[in-house]
């Protein structure tokens, strides 16, 4: 049978194909397909276009596929899916041929190896999600307004208030708001505001939690502190859906985890509330995707993407 996984995110669409006769692999990128970011037209045509490509390197065509299992940015909520799914599938004109889903739970999968479990993603928003084998678990994963507590927007966001409030003389400045104020390059609030209007966007505004995990591995508390709140918080978070889902571990992925302050903090707060354990490593959605076409399939083997190392070299080049 020929399936192909794809990581469809907001700025690109990862695609990996299997032929379980032979298995081959073939790997292939195009364009971003966040339905909700890029429009369910756009998000269909880059998905049929990098499955164009993985089929043609395979030697195969549309009519020989069985199956494409995509995760997808964007269906943030149960109501956005149902709306924009149809139109994606149509747009793609794969038909039946094309499952969707949430971009976390291929995440989730790839983590756990199809298991069940709980993931963590703290990167520039935030979602812990749990699987128990049935059923899924969401909490978090609000968006930047209604939650998104301890991602990079997060941090960054309570960082530039603090950074605003000293450059207006509203509190005295301290190692965070002078290493952000030389970082951005803005000595005034005006010249705040005026980054700011050059940076808008979720996206760009959490890069600047980047810099307070620079100025926290120098030495400076405050930001230590700021990272080690948010780990707390969405801890706290994890901490529930482990307990729903009834597992001791918790995957973590994402930036902030880069951060010594914030997985320490983390970690603390999760064995404090319920005993459990984080860990933390590198994550291929794609091979998510690829498992759970092959387990919709009934193929027996499915969780075989997961050590194979043909399957794992063509993951890593294309998330190189």
């Amino acid at each position: 049978m020929i399936v192909v996984g794809i990581d469809g995110g907001a700025t690109s669409t990862k695609a990996l194909a299997l032929d379980t006769d032979t298995w081959r692999v073939a790997i292939a990128t195009s364009g971003p397909s966040n339905p909700v970011n890029n429009g369910p037209e756009l998000s269909g045509r880059n998905i049929r276009e990098s499955v164009e490509k993985v089929l043609e390197s395979l030697g195969r065509g549309i009519s020989e596929l069985d199956l494409v299992f995509a995760g997808l940015a964007g269906f943030d909520s149960s109501l956005v899916k149902a709306r924009l799914e149809p139109l994606v599938r149509q747009s793609s004109g794969l038909g039946d041929k094309l499952v969707l889903d949430h971009d976390a739970y291929i995440s989730l999968l790839s983590a756990t190896r199809g298991e069940p479990g709980v993931l963590v993603i703290a990167g520039t928003g935030s979602i812990a999600m749990g699987y128990d084998g049935e059923r899924r678990v969401i909490l978090g994963d609000r968006g930047w307004l209604l939650g998104d507590e301890g991602s990079g927007f997060w941090v960054a966001r309570l960082a530039l208030r603090r950074l605003r409030r000293a450059l207006d003389g509203l509190v005295p400045h301290d190692c965070l708001t002078r290493s952000l104020s030389v970082a951005l390059g803005a000595g005034t609030s005006d010249e705040l505001m005026y980054w700011f209007y050059l940076n808008k966007g979720i996206d760009r505004i959490a890069r600047v939690a980047i810099h307070v995990s620079e100025a926290a591995n120098k030495g400076c508390e405050a930001a230590q502190e700021l990272l080690v709140r948010g780990a707390r918080l969405l801890a706290a978070i994890a901490s529930r859906v482990a307990v729903i889902i009834d597992v001791e571990t918790v995957h973590g992925v994402g930036s902030l985890f880069k951060s010594r302050f914030y997985r320490r903090g983390f970690a603390e707060e999760l064995r404090k509330r319920i005993g459990a354990k984080l860990v933390v490593g590198t994550v291929y959605p794609v091979l998510g995707a690829l498992y759970e076409a092959l387990r919709l399939l009934g193929y027996q083997e499915a969780a075989r993407v997961f050590t194979d190392e043909a399957v794992l070299s063509a993951a890593r080049r294309l998330y190189s």
